[in-house]
């Protein structure tokens, strides 16, 4: 499926970085459950969107080195 570069959110370092340590918090700070779980639900993803994304610039960097 093509990419909407328009439609595009970048994930930083720094928002997982941000995303990490609210869920560290969150569990560490005796939080209820469902905050802990959605702290780490919202890590877990913007781990797997930035990696996606990486996934996605070295594949669109590839065609454009062997068209």
């Amino acid at each position: 499926m093509p990419i909407d570069d328009a439609l595009r959110v970048e994930i930083t370092d720094a928002d997982v970085r941000a995303a990490k340590r609210d869920w560290l918090a969150a569990r560490d700070g005796g939080e209820p459950a469902v905050t802990v779980e959605t702290a780490f639900w919202l890590y877990r993803t913007l781990m797997s969107t930035q990696a996606q994304q990486l996934a996605d610039d070295l594949r669109r960097a590839r065609r454009a080195d062997h068209p």
